[in-house]
């Protein structure tokens, strides 16, 4: 039996108001399609219908978004809130050395002033680096006065 006699004949068994989530149903039942089947229903004989069903519901949850989900695609920083994130996420790396610690300061600051023109823009979430900064620089004068 080709495929196509194998499909008109799983069509012609769905009802007359049949909708595609019964043609897939269908599909699943005769093993036609095994995308989503754990190994063991891949290898049982027959699949009853609320086995069908629970891989139909399986594979609809997995495709679903939780509604907490964030979305990447309304977020867009700016350039200077982009650059203030990466200078205040090198000052930390950079303070480790102490040859390089004098640039430690100059990226926090550099960091933090991108951050203000960023929130002067009213950018969202602009405040974050620029907290970070103020931070990193109070841990950049704390650490070596408190190791003297």
């Amino acid at each position: 039996m080709s495929i196509k006699e194998e499909a008109h004949q799983l069509v012609d068994q769905l009802p007359d108001d049949a909708v595609w989530d019964d043609l897939v149903k269908s599909l699943y039942k005769n093993k036609k399609i095994t995308t989503g089947m754990t190994d063991i229903e891949v290898v049982q004989d027959e699949l009853s219908d609320a086995d069908v069903n629970t891989i139909f519901a399986r594979l609809q949850s997995s495709s679903s978004t939780p509604d907490d989900m964030r979305n990447t695609k309304t977020y867009n920083p700016n350039n200077s809130v982009t650059a203030s994130w990466v200078l205040v996420a090198l000052a930390p790396l950079l303070f480790i050395s102490i040859l390089l610690a004098p640039v430690a300061y100059v990226l926090a600051i550099g960091g933090i002033a991108l951050g203000l023109k960023a929130m002067s823009q009213h950018v969202e979430k602009a405040w974050y680096p620029v907290v970070v900064g103020v931070i990193e620089l109070i841990l950049f004068v704390a650490l070596p006065v408190s190791g003297a």
